[in-house]
């Protein structure tokens, strides 16, 4: 749950808070009592994994290395996209 503070607060202890958004907390930033903008550790682990997201550049390493391990022909390919499009329509 993030923490809410004003702008003047920020101000004031922006060390503290620092160290805290280090340490994994979140802030809102307040002005006039509305939501100004939200200050966030900048690797925030994933709630499901407890891991930091992964980087595109990893996302696509990972994508190049399962499609390097299939063997499939155009026709295979065409076949399954015609299955696929049989069975689920095309959008």
């Amino acid at each position: 749950m993030s923490k809410i503070i004003s702008m003047q607060d920020m101000r004031l202890s922006l060390a503290s808070i620092a160290n805290q958004v280090q340490a994994g907390e979140t802030f809102i930033v307040v002005r006039s009592s509305k939501p100004v903008f939200k200050i966030i550790p900048p690797f925030e682990k994933t709630k499901l994994s407890g891991k930091r997201p992964m980087s595109l550049a990893e996302i696509t390493d990972k994508l190049d290395a399962v499609e390097a391990s299939y063997d499939l022909s155009e026709d295979d390919l065409d076949g399954i996209i015609h299955e696929a499009h049989a069975k689920y329509g095309r959008k």
